[in-house]
């Protein structure tokens, strides 16, 4: 069925990286890095986002990757400034736009073609809740990464808190993702253990990554399946792994028929070779001239 096509939705990014003694900016968001792996993969792609017309290099560049922009309104892109360090737990954030949410006429117009849709909001409204509710009626298969529904923006920081729209985002999910912070966060918050929480929202899968130290996914028939990192020869820049993680993953199970444990050893890999600079590469993503910004 993803043969089909898949659809990912959510902001679109500006990315200012700021990682030691550099900083750079790049194109960024699940939509990127989740969308080109699907796409080098040869599944038909689509995104649908909101980028502003200043902006428009930023869809340049992913219909560079075969990939179909579905672009709303929106006065603003969403903008990052990730200050990275060599450990993924002390990586901080600071979102100093956001753009439009994605509304629910969007969902509606372009997921019409489509079998799968992997939902991939970076903060909690980015994406608006009429729009999530409007697709489990259009019976897609869906994947969640919760990234964005485990957060909160204060003053423009990054908090960890939980949104009031991951229930409705589970409800239309069959394949759940978060790292091992956000997979506290949201167990702390329903107050149940996984395979309750997957039983209450029939959930398949659900994909814990924990980045050097690999990962878990959990069947809704009980069964845990461990997976090993992949190591990486150096560290460039860690930014996108999970996202390309979770869409090698869905490749790995949907269009290759891997097993859980296969899929998992070729996601990891991919991620690694991201880390290292060796998959989408920096100047795939590189954008030139940001001091507007």
């Amino acid at each position: 069925m993803i043969e089909k096509g898949i659809a990912v939705i959510g902001s679109t990014t500006i990315d200012k990286i700021v990682h030691r003694n550099f900083s750079r900016f790049k194109i960024g968001g699940v939509t990127t890095y989740a969308g080109m792996t699907y796409s080098r993969h040869g599944i038909k792609t689509r995104v649908v986002t909101n980028v502003a017309k200043r902006d428009r290099e930023i869809i340049k560049r992913l219909k560079q990757e075969s990939i179909v922009v579905c672009n709303g309104l929106t006065e603003v892109t969403t903008y990052f400034r990730n200050l990275l360090d060599d450990d993924e737990e002390k990586r901080k954030q600071n979102i100093l736009q956001q753009a439009a949410p994605i509304n629910r006429s969007q969902i509606i117009e372009h997921l019409k073609d489509v079998a799968f849709v992997h939902l991939g909001p970076l903060h909690p409204s980015d994406i608006d809740l009429r729009a999530i509710e409007s697709i489990g009626c259009l019976k897609h298969f869906v994947i969640l990464d919760v990234q964005g529904f485990v957060r909160t923006v204060k003053n423009k920081i990054v908090y960890p808190a939980v949104s009031k729209h991951l229930p409705a985002a589970m409800r239309v999910s069959q394949i759940v993702k978060a790292n091992r912070q956000e997979y506290k966060a949201f167990i702390d918050f329903f107050r149940m253990d996984l395979l309750e929480l997957m039983c209450q929202f029939d959930i398949d899968e659900f994909v814990v990554t924990s980045g050097h130290k690999g990962g878990f996914v959990q069947t809704i028939t009980g069964e845990e399946i461990s997976y090993a990192a992949t190591g990486v020869a150096s560290n460039e820049d860690s930014t996108g792994a999970g996202d390309i993680f979770l869409a090698a993953y869905v490749i790995g199970r949907f269009l290759d028929q891997k097993s859980i444990a296969d899929a998992c050893k070729y996601a990891a890999k991919l991620a690694a070779l991201q880390i290292e600079g060796n998959y989408i590469k920096p100047n795939d993503l590189c954008l030139e001239d940001r001091k507007q910004h």
